[in-house]
């Protein structure tokens, strides 16, 4: 069983550090403090990723984490200021 430090929330957990290492990445990037703890499984030969966040701070990395990625029209019209259809400005 793994220990969680006090002040900290097991966020997710990976299978392998790339996975585990993105998902602190990104949300480190949006404001959320974390840490990348591996765990050793009973066999102990496998090892699983964990991602903590800080209690304060949980609700906001699951908020993050829910919202569906931008639309390419909306990366569109953020890249050009131009709305979708609108051909003539």
């Amino acid at each position: 069983m793994m220990r969680i430090p006090a002040g900290w929330e097991l966020f997710r957990i990976f299978t392998d550090i790339g996975s585990a290492k993105l998902m602190s990445d990104w949300l480190v990037r949006e404001g959320v403090p974390t840490t990348v703890v591996p765990r050793a499984l009973e066999n102990a030969r496998e090892t699983e990723f964990c991602v903590l966040v800080e209690n304060r701070l949980a609700h906001r990395a699951r908020w993050i984490v829910s919202q569906l990625p931008p639309t390419d029209d909306e990366l569109d019209f953020l890249a050009t200021g131009r709305l979708p259809g609108n051909d003539n400005q």
